[in-house]
């Protein structure tokens, strides 16, 4: 592969400002947002490993010894492309990828048979094998939902029996991006965003506790964040989350419009899973460089070997406007995480 890269020095950066989060679904209830404890997470040398247009990545390792596999290797999920509902492909290095068949070749009962709206999957490990989370568009209300959908296999195929959503909320315009995350204890979190944009309706991230077996829900889902800074143009979106080594989370966001090249990724800190967060600084953690244009979609995975990588997708130059963004291939580019 043809390699791209740019240093992502990221440089701390304190704001005092009060700012208010919600603790119910409603988000009614609020607190104040604490600061970060120091220095924000930095990304070392980036490179670009995967040109066919993966947009929305997510790489989930495989350790070896799995049944069926052959070696350490690594899978790669990302949005629709209209050919899959969710295109797959695995590689043995992060670099060199293969792509295979699409790792969920069928929708469940509750949503629309419609291959182009099927975004944003990520997975993770339960008892007994993997669970893929993905939204797409639910017939009852023709917006996007949250799916779940298990496999004993990390590549699939994955089925989602449930007949209905996992997450949805159509009076926030419905709910996307799904990202799970781990915590000390080893419970799973899955983090999300409402489509507040796609109805007219306020934009905000999310945050909601999951059983042991990643298929449902517990608790009540917690409003993280909502876009109060200038360049997220109203949108925040893509939400991962990683532990602060000094204490709280990380929760990477994407900003701004996506078919763009003013769409940036940007970081908040918060006290713990279930919040409070803030923003971290007035401008986005991770912005354009000349060769990875909007760079969006930020997720961390921890290699085989255990050090620990970012990926993004971006575009290899600014698009001319937002249909050509439509008809250009985004690469997939991975970093390591060098501090957090």
């Amino acid at each position: 592969m043809v390699c791209s890269a740019a240093v992502l020095g990221l440089v701390a950066a304190l704001i005092a400002v009060g700012l208010r989060v919600g603790r119910d679904a409603d988000g009614a209830a609020v607190s104040a947002r604490p600061a970060p404890p120091g220095a924000l997470p930095e990304l070392g040398r980036a490179q670009v490993v995967e040109r066919d247009d993966v947009g929305d990545p997510f790489i989930l390792p495989v350790p070896a010894g799995i049944p069926g596999d052959r070696a350490d290797r690594y899978v790669l999920f990302w949005t629709t492309d209209w050919q899959s509902n969710v295109p797959t492909a695995v590689s043995p290095d992060m670099v060199h990828w293969h792509r295979i068949a699409d790792s969920l070749p069928v929708l469940p009962s509750w949503a629309l048979p419609n291959r182009t709206m099927t975004w944003g999957p990520s997975a993770v490990a339960v008892p007994g094998g993997w669970v893929l989370y993905f939204s797409t568009e639910a017939a009852a209300s023709h917006l996007e939902c949250i799916g779940a959908a298990f496999s004993q296999n990390p590549a699939g195929p994955y089925v989602d029996a449930s007949p209905a959503p996992l997450v949805c909320q159509p009076p926030l315009g419905g709910s996307i991006d799904p990202s799970v995350v781990r915590d000390a204890a080893g419970g799973l979190h899955l983090v999300w965003k409402t489509d507040g944009n796609a109805t007219g309706a306020p934009v905000n991230i999310w945050e909601e506790q999951l059983t042991a077996n990643g298929q449902s829900m517990t608790g009540q889902p917690v409003r993280l964040l909502g876009p109060d800074r200038a360049w997220q143009q109203g949108i925040i979106e893509g939400p991962a989350m990683l532990a602060d080594t000094r204490g709280g989370w990380w929760l990477f966001y994407s900003g701004g419009t996506w078919q763009s090249n003013t769409y940036d990724t940007g970081v908040a800190w918060c006290a713990a899973l279930s919040g409070p967060c803030r923003d971290t600084s007035d401008g986005p953690l991770l912005g354009s460089t000349p060769t990875a244009v909007s760079p969006g979609g930020l997720d961390t995975f921890v290699a085989n070997n255990g050090t620990l990588w970012a990926s993004y997708s971006a575009f290899p130059s600014a698009p001319a406007n937002a249909r050509a963004a439509m008809a250009e291939d985004r690469v997939l580019e991975i970093a390591p995480v060098l501090s957090h």
